[in-house]
């Protein structure tokens, strides 16, 4: 996957979540397990949303708040 430079903006619903922070992941950005498979070194990180809302997932896996979106992607 190339590199994005973008946010993934969702509505979300209440419930657990994967993040995908190698950015090999064919369902951003959620975790599918490519990590494994390409033996990234890196691993998803887990979010548990207590309540239905709107998440800026980060998509540039570079943010200083990850998993979310903090602008990072602007500066690439």
């Amino acid at each position: 996957m190339s590199e994005i430079k973008h946010p993934f903006i969702v509505e979300e619903q209440p419930g657990d979540k994967w993040w995908c922070a190698c950015g090999k992941s064919e369902k951003q950005p959620y975790c599918d397990g490519a990590h494994e498979r390409l033996k990234t070194g890196k691993s998803p990180i887990k979010v548990t949303l207590a309540q239905a809302k709107k998440v800026a997932w980060c998509g540039c896996k570079k943010s200083k708040n990850p998993p979310y979106c903090d602008g990072t992607h602007s500066k690439l």
